[in-house]
């Protein structure tokens, strides 16, 4: 009988070792992925940064190459023996949202800029309206701002540049 306490005893005392060592090997596991991740955020950080700054000098050097064309004469783009820089400028573009949107913008709609009463004629609401500064989509017979579509004013100087290869 004694051998079987003391058989019990060193079974109990070998599944607390391993038991031990899970625990500790777990808390390992999760120390290396906390670590893992901080080091991947770390990294994103620093090339995230070095890519923002290129992009603000892409900026930069986007401003000053539109200050070679002489819109103000006519001229759209120049040519050099790298590529091609053009100027041009962005027409106003409308955000239609999804359908729960549409339908609320359909309320308000005069029915000569509806397809069918569950589709929006896009091109007759383009003519029909203005964007605001802000976003808004104005209806230009009315003034009236119709709720669930929204848009970008157009208008802003934009950098077009094609290299050649």
């Amino acid at each position: 009988m004694n051998n079987q306490v003391e058989f019990e005893a060193d079974k109990a005392a070998a599944i607390n070792q391993r038991l031990r060592q899970y625990k500790k090997n777990k808390k390992l596991i999760e120390e290396a992925k906390a670590s893992e991740k901080a080091e991947i955020d770390e990294v994103k950080n620093f090339y995230e940064s070095k890519i923002k700054r290129v992009e603000d000098d892409n900026a930069i050097l986007m401003t000053e190459l539109l200050g070679f064309i002489d819109t103000e004469h006519g001229q759209t783009s120049v040519s050099t023996s790298m590529g091609n820089v053009q100027a041009r400028t962005t027409s106003d573009s409308w955000k239609w949202g999804g359908a729960v949107a549409q339908r609320k913008a359909m309320k308000q709609l005069p029915s000569d800029l509806l397809k069918t009463v569950t589709e929006l004629d896009k091109a007759k609401i383009k003519g029909a309206t203005t964007i605001t500064d802000d976003g808004k989509v104005v209806l230009n017979e009315t003034g009236e701002i119709i709720e669930g579509l929204s848009g970008v004013k157009g208008g802003k100087k934009q950098c077009v540049i094609r290299l050649d290869r």
